[in-house]
């Protein structure tokens, strides 16, 4: 029998990073997209160099990518962000697509993608665990991490699909308006949930 997938996902500053993390500790094998994109164009790797081709190399410093200013820029050009996406996306699927055939070692695996309601992947997943926290929490975490004006996470907020629309594709919603004890609580008891099921 295979192994149930679920999809991980959440607005920007939701709390994805932190609730991962919770599963994995929790021995669940999980697979991070924003890792994952970050890893197909690292430096000396083939997407980097398709990157470097597409876009110029202004975006590149000794074969590093300046990702503060192309993230800056894809917000202000449609073009650049398709041309991104269309070198990263595919490389993020095939990557995704071969964790996936692999045999899992855990219960369940957990496959966290801030994209996975709108790029479909939710589609091929055994359900979604969708991370809900009010829009003026996560104004207040971006800023905090980010380190970014509050502009920058509002437009960031606002570019991505709205809450509601997020939450009615969720099978399971963890609520992170409270502190990380409340969110604890609430892995654990869906964990042993999803263990059993």
């Amino acid at each position: 029998m295979k192994t149930p997938v679920y999809g991980l996902t959440g607005g920007i500053a939701s709390g994805k990073s932190t609730v991962l993390a919770q599963f994995a500790a929790l021995g669940i094998e999980t697979l991070d997209t924003d890792q994952l994109a970050r890893d197909v164009i690292a430096q000396g790797t083939s997407g980097a160099l398709q990157l470097e081709t597409a876009i110029g190399s202004e975006y590149f410093q000794d074969g590093c990518l300046d990702r503060a200013r192309l993230r800056s820029d894809m917000y202000q050009s449609a073009h650049l962000k398709k041309t991104v996406e269309g070198i990263i996306h595919p490389l993020v699927r095939n990557a995704v697509n071969q964790w996936l055939d692999q045999q899992a070692g855990s219960p369940y695996r957990i496959l966290c993608s801030p994209l996975l309601i709108e790029t479909n992947q939710h589609a091929i997943l055994d359900g979604v665990i969708v991370i809900d926290a009010p829009k003026s929490e996560q104004l207040k975490r971006g800023i905090q991490r980010d380190t970014k004006s509050k502009e920058t996470i509002q437009n960031i907020i606002d570019a991505q699909i709205s809450r509601q629309a997020r939450l009615v594709h969720a099978s399971f919603v963890i609520d992170n308006s409270g502190g990380l004890d409340s969110l604890t609580q609430q892995i654990q008891t869906l964990h042993e949930k999803l263990s059993h099921d």
